[in-house]
Formats: structure tokens, sequence, C-alpha cells
């Protein structure tokens, strides 16, 4: 499958990370995130936690309680995520290293 067209996202106040990893999320497995997502980050909802990354599923990166969180999605063996800069589809290790924290979930 070609994620091509999710290459050229940008990241805005109303489009971030948990945006695009639900539109890419979406268009990969043809399952819509978005409430799950949403409940999931203010603490009502639940993915099943995986001990290792596996294709695809969610990661997401901390830095502790009172940082803010990032997800992206592991897919083909990297790591799709949207950034300030732009989408990158990089090695897992290039933005885990950034981060305490790396959880993955289905």
């Amino acid at each position: 499958m070609s994620i091509d067209n999710l290459l050229d996202r940008t990241w805005s106040r109303n489009y971030t990370c948990n945006e695009f990893a639900c539109e890419a999320w979406k268009q990969i497995t043809g399952k819509d995130l978005g409430k799950r997502i949403e409940k999931f980050l203010n603490g009502k909802g639940q993915f099943k936690r995986l001990d290792e990354a596996i294709s695809p599923c969610l990661v997401w990166f901390g830095n502790g309680e009172k940082s803010s969180t990032h997800v992206g999605l592991f897919y083909a063996d990297k790591l799709l995520h949207l950034t300030p800069r732009g989408v990158q589809f990089v090695p897992l290790e290039v933005v885990s290293g950034h981060f305490r924290e790396v959880r993955f979930y289905t």
C-alpha cells in the first residue's frame, strides 16, 4: 500500500500528530481511530498495549506526566509521524532516542 499521499501533510493548530495518526491509520487499516484516541487521551479509553512494535501499530512517545505526548504509526518497519517540520517516515530509533517513554498499542 502506498502512503505517498500522506507525505505532504503539514502541522497546524487543527492538524497535529493525533489527526495525522488517525488519517494514516484509516488509510492503512480501514478503521477510524478518532474517537478512540480522544477517549484514550482523556483517560477514558483503551488500546491493547504491545511489548514490541508490530506493523501497523500506534507508537506513543512521552517524557513524563508533565510533557505532552507524541503519536505516530509503526508501519512497514518504520515510524510514520507528523512533526512541526512535516511528515517523517524513518526508522523508529531516529525518534525514540528523544523520548524517555516509547509504548506500542493496537
